[in-house]
């Protein structure tokens, strides 16, 4: 495998990685919205 190939393939891995990132933070910032929703829930019942 060539250097151009190998950076062509870092490069590729990259992407995938940087996709996955964005994907898990959107997945993060969904889980922390319905953790915000049962803390309220929660704090609202035992009032």
């Amino acid at each position: 495998m060539g250097m151009e190939e190998r950076i062509a393939a870092l490069e590729e891995e990259n992407q995938r990685l940087k996709d996955d990132n964005e994907k898990l933070m959107s997945i993060i910032a969904q889980m922390k919205m319905t953790l915000n929703r049962l803390v309220d829930h929660c704090v609202l019942r035992n009032q």
